[in-house]
């Protein structure tokens, strides 16, 4: 029997047959759980035994002694510790993968068995950013719980990047935010508009010398008629201003800086953060200039505004998307959710 053979057939028998949920230091994998498959995933995502047994609560001598069983029984290496942080050798990925799979059809299975009565229980998982699960998804969540009051709702708000690693690995139903994602693995369906205005403190004195061109958070909540007939200013004018970036992990870090490059200057970046909260209240205390979406300036609960102003540059105009993996069992509650969003969305608004 080859070693692929060997690896998947043994963790078939443990999805199957498993029965004992303690972890035995002395035994092999005849004895594995599906619970103890964690254990294998743990050390794969930590990259560390120390780390893993941490999360799993156990000791790290059970642990490492549990792998090694696990090995011996396999006749193959799984982690090579000659590595610091420790890496995954060819049947350890074989293992993991497999594993993965294994899970993602005991999921499924879960999914379709309770919605055989009714969503009368079952979990909805949506990862998006801080500001729009604060700002702009209450409405949704407040009706779609109303309809729904058993279903259990988990939000998990982070940046992008390690949104859509979660997402990947199955542990989000559905994201929701404007990440550039791959086409291939994953359904994309756009929302909304978003656009970028450069905010610039009202103490600055730059802005008494381009007036003209200066927008009010008025102007942008309410789609005024300055909004659309006001020239663009020239970003190179802010050229000498100290800027305030996301952190290099959200999506629009790049965008912003090719856009700034664009306009024939490097920016100085003051200060970096990866909430819009902070970066706009950075801006409004006067320690630099951002890039502030109007989906802040719409529905944020801020009453003190910086000037605002219109750039001409198509990047800055972008897409709120929904998005879930392909090749994934969405489960009734999640398709659910995505219509009543859709919905209230297309009833022109968010709240």
């Amino acid at each position: 029997m080859t070693e692929i053979k060997k690896i998947i057939i043994i963790i078939i028998d443990i999805y199957l047959f498993g029965t004992d949920t303690k972890l035995d230091q002395n035994k092999g994998s005849d004895n594995m759980t599906p619970q103890q498959i964690e254990y294998v995933l743990a050390v794969a995502e930590e990259r560390s035994f120390s780390k893993a047994a941490k999360r799993l609560f156990v000791t790290q001598p059970s642990l490492s002694k549990f792998i090694i069983n696990l090995e011996n029984s396999l006749g193959v290496i799984l982690f090579d510790r000659s590595n610091s942080p420790i890496t995954i050798t060819e049947a350890g990925q074989i293992f993991i993968d497999t594993a993965n799979k294994m899970k993602d059809l005991e999921d499924d299975m879960t999914m379709k068995m309770s919605e055989l009565i009714g969503m009368k229980n079952g979990t909805l998982k949506i990862g998006t950013s801080t500001f729009y699960s604060a700002n702009m998804l209450m409405k949704t969540i407040l009706n779609f719980h109303k309809k729904y009051p058993d279903i259990q709702i988990s939000i998990y708000e982070d940046s992008y990047g390690n949104l859509e690693e979660l997402i990947s690995r199955g542990e989000l139903d559905i994201m929701i935010g404007n990440s550039v994602v791959d086409n291939e693995l994953y359904n994309v369906e756009e929302l909304c508009m978003e656009k970028l205005y450069l905010a610039v403190p009202a103490q600055k004195s730059i802005n008494n010398e381009i007036s003209e061109y200066a927008l009010s958070a008025e102007d942008i909540k309410l789609n005024s008629e300055k909004l659309f007939i006001s020239d663009n200013v020239e970003l190179e004018m802010f050229k000498d201003e100290k800027f305030i970036f996301y952190n290099n992990t959200d999506s629009r870090y790049q965008t912003v800086k090719r856009i700034c490059r664009s306009a024939g200057f490097t920016p100085f970046i003051a200060f970096k953060s990866n909430n819009l909260e902070t970066i706009f209240s950075f801006v409004r205390s006067g320690l630099g200039v951002a890039f502030i979406p109007d989906t802040y300036v719409k529905f944020a609960d801020v009453s003190d505004h910086p000037v605002y102003y219109a750039i001409n540059n198509p990047e800055l105009e972008g897409n709120i998307k929904l998005i879930y993996k392909k090749n994934k069992y969405l489960s009734r509650a999640a398709v659910e959710f995505c219509n009543m969003l859709k919905s209230l969305i297309g009833m022109g608004t968010w709240k």
